[in-house]
């Protein structure tokens, strides 16, 4: 009797701790699910976010810029407002493609403008080499050693 009460409480026990279990896991489960539709959530918003930012800039610019500085700051905007843009993250890559462009460029002008510097200062230096000025000793122009006469 008494082994057939411990095996009852031993299968109550088992079962409880099964129960606990499979709710833990349900929970976990769930907790994923929500966690992966709040990043989703996040994603989306972040991206049209980003988008409301770009066109905000590109207005902004086109309110200081003026002429065609001006023409071409508003016909960004304009493509941004179209309903055909895309993913904003498209911009950005262009903008960072555009960005690292300039920067080599900036950079070739820099080595360019450096060899020509160090180009023009040999020359100097050979010309100085090659063409020294004698210099003579000052001599008095002889107004006072002139004779009257």
């Amino acid at each position: 009797m008494f082994e057939n009460l411990f095996d009852n409480l031993k299968e109550k026990i088992q079962k409880n701790q099964e129960k606990k279990r499979l709710e833990k896991e349900d929970f976990a489960r769930m907790q994923r699910e929500v966690d992966f539709q709040r990043k989703q959530i996040f994603e989306d918003e972040f991206k049209k976010n980003a988008l409301e930012v770009a066109k905000a800039q590109a207005k902004k610019d086109a309110a200081k810029l003026s002429g065609l500085q001006k023409l071409r700051a508003t016909n960004r905007a304009r493509n941004l407002e179209r309903a055909e843009t895309g993913n904003p993250m498209s911009m950005f890559s262009k903008l960072s493609e555009y960005t690292q462009k300039n920067m080599a460029r900036r950079d070739e002008n820099l080595k360019r403008t450096e060899e020509m510097r160090s180009t023009a200062k040999q020359m100097v230096q050979d010309k100085k080499v090659i063409n020294p000025q004698i210099r003579k000793p000052f001599q008095p122009s002889g107004f006072g050693n002139k004779l009257n006469g």
